[in-house]
């Protein structure tokens, strides 16, 4: 064991002889690790919401979006769905069109996205379009498409009467209400001959790479279309999230520059107290790069400490609210029953490597204090 190392230890475990010393370094201690409980608590909170969000994303929307770069029609959309099936295998397609219509009862309409997808068997109101007109499966509603036909009488929107066979939750994001229906039904409402706007994938195995993939496997096709993934089809979504997280590591990690400002006093504390051993030590050829070691372990001792005793704690009790489902959420307003706890082994160790690093900078500036201290003046009034 080197001096700087046994000298650390001695003063932290001798600390206990000097009460008002050993008060202040516990309290830098607790402080210490109490942040590092509370940041990675938080952040395990935040995590399970965000991963829940990011969940439902993956499950209830397309994971890539193709639509031309120019125009509202793709050009070929059959060829276009042969090449991703046969490169891309186990990655599901759907071909969409959409536009806003009138959708409701005789004489009680609303403005609502229709929207035509191949594989569908049957018009599927969502939830929120079901609670404004009351609609219940078996019902039937009208669909008035803004195309129109020529008629002796002029121009005439084109319409169609539907019977609702299921009503499902919307889609993320989605307020406003939305009728799906198939695709060939959907395509003589919307432009009375085949035609296809967008094509959606599905890939469940590599969802937020999915785009790439996509982009590769139609090599210079995917020149004249628009290929939006995960992150670019939510990007305002996600970068909220993002934000969100920033904001609160941000916030609850003053807790631990609070730690680190009360360990810079104690550290300066201790310093003041063994001014006359410092001095000792300096006459008897210590260096001053040795007193400044000797003052960045006992920082870092302390920052050990805290930090791994706070991690722990924290973990296991993220992970036991978890479980146990401690604390119960309103039916009905959320997606889950309880508040999730998600507790990232990558996060943890960021919060840990946080709280040392403001342990070190914390434990510098008294060091380096020391280090230009003249041994005479420890001496001076001894």
């Amino acid at each position: 064991m080197s001096a700087e190392l046994y000298l650390a230890r001695r003063y932290l475990v001798g600390l206990r002889r000097r009460t008002h010393v050993a008060t202040v370094s516990a309290i830098s201690l607790v402080s210490l690790s109490l942040g590092v409980l509370a940041l990675i608590v938080t952040l395990s909170l935040l995590e399970g919401f965000q991963s829940t969000i990011r969940g439902e994303l993956i499950k209830r929307t397309a994971h890539a979006r193709l639509t031309p770069a120019e125009g509202r029609r793709l050009e070929a959309p059959a060829e276009l769905v042969s090449i991703l099936q046969r490169k891309l295998p186990g990655v599901h397609v759907v071909q969409v069109v959409h536009a806003t219509c009138l959708v409701g009862p005789a004489g009680d309409a609303v403005p609502a996205l229709v929207e035509g997808r191949s594989g569908m068997r049957g018009a599927v109101a969502d939830s929120v379009l079901a609670a404004r007109l009351g609609l219940a499966p078996g019902d039937t509603v009208d669909v008035i498409s803004p195309r129109r036909r020529l008629t002796p009488l002029g121009p005439v929107p084109v319409r169609m009467r539907v019977t609702v066979t299921a009503v499902k939750p919307p889609a993320p994001g989605r307020e406003g209400g939305a009728l799906l229906l198939p695709l060939a039904e959907a395509q003589r409402l919307l432009w009375g001959k085949p035609a296809v706007e967008a094509i959606e994938l599905r890939d469940a195995a590599h969802p937020w790479e999915l785009a790439g993939r996509v982009r590769r496997a139609l090599g210079d096709r995917a020149k004249t279309l628009r290929i939006e993934g995960l992150r670019e089809l939510h990007h305002p979504l996600l970068l909220a999230l993002s934000l969100e997280r920033a904001m609160l590591f941000l916030a609850v990690g003053l807790m631990l520059i609070v730690a680190a400002l009360n360990l810079l006093c104690n550290i300066a504390m201790v310093a003041a107290e063994k001014r006359t051993d410092l001095a000792v030590l300096s006459g008897l050829g210590v260096g001053p790069r040795a007193l400044r070691r000797l003052f960045l372990f006992l920082g870092l001792g302390i920052g050990v400490v805290g930090s791994f005793s706070g991690a722990a704690a924290g973990t296991v009790l993220a992970v036991v609210l978890n479980r146990t489902h401690a604390i119960p959420l309103p039916r009905g307003v959320f997606i889950v029953s309880s508040v999730p706890f998600k507790v990232q082994p990558g996060m943890v160790a960021a919060v840990v490597g946080l709280a040392l690093a403001l342990s070190l900078v914390a434990a510098w500036l008294p060091s380096r204090t020391v280090s230009l201290r003249d041994p005479a003046e420890g001496l001076r009034y001894e």
